[in-house]
């Protein structure tokens, strides 16, 4: 079993991938520990590895991200954490900023694999009557989400829109944040510009 889930290792990533990291490294170590029957130990250098393909599978799907959209910039690169997650993918999240600074709009999106809020969305989703009056049913492309919207106090009081769309997709958890869209059409217009089957694709939902 243990051999297996070494194979396995090396299927899902190829060797260009693994020229950039340390994985390979960690699974001939694991390999060594095995040989001399010093199992801990080639369980730690399997999860060092397993540790650093979700690093690599993180910095892939952030690569997905839009330079903009509809008028709001990238601000900076996305950020990354996917340190000692246990399985392939199990909890990493990935978040990228946005901002339109002239019309006083910021955006965020995040995006968590094997969150352990999908139980109790998944639930509201299916039962739609559980939900809050805040809370709504929305469609992005074919995927359901739920929006929730508030008014609040922007930095110069003026009163702007701010909102927040949950949108499970498989066994990820993507939310996503704006302040000062000027109505949900443009909030969900922001949110069909994500690459979603790309991103389901790459995180293998």
């Amino acid at each position: 079993m243990k051999k297996c889930t070494i194979a396995l290792i090396f299927t899902c990533i190829s060797l260009h991938a693994f020229a950039q990291s340390q994985a390979e490294t960690y699974i001939k170590e694991a390999q060594e520990f095995l040989a001399k029957k010093d199992y801990k130990q080639a369980q730690l250098s399997l999860q060092d590895a397993i540790n650093d393909i979700n690093n690599l599978l993180a910095k892939q799907v952030a690569d997905l991200f839009p330079a903009e959209i509809n008028g709001l910039k990238a601000d900076g690169d996305a950020t990354t954490n996917s340190g000692g997650m246990g399985m392939l993918g199990g909890g990493m999240q990935i978040e990228k900023k946005y901002r339109n600074d002239a019309k006083k709009q910021d955006a965020e999106v995040q995006i968590i694999a094997n969150s352990p809020m999908l139980a109790n969305l998944n639930m509201f989703m299916t039962n739609p009557a559980m939900m809050g009056q805040e809370y709504k049913s929305v469609r992005v492309g074919t995927n359901r989400a739920i929006l929730k919207s508030s008014t609040e106090d922007g930095d110069d009081g003026k009163k702007i829109r701010a909102t927040e769309i949950q949108l499970p997709l498989g066994q990820t958890l993507i939310t996503i944040h704006t302040n000062g869209l000027a109505s949900e059409q443009e909030e969900l217009a922001f949110a069909n510009k994500l690459d979603l089957e790309k991103i389901k694709a790459a995180l293998g939902n």
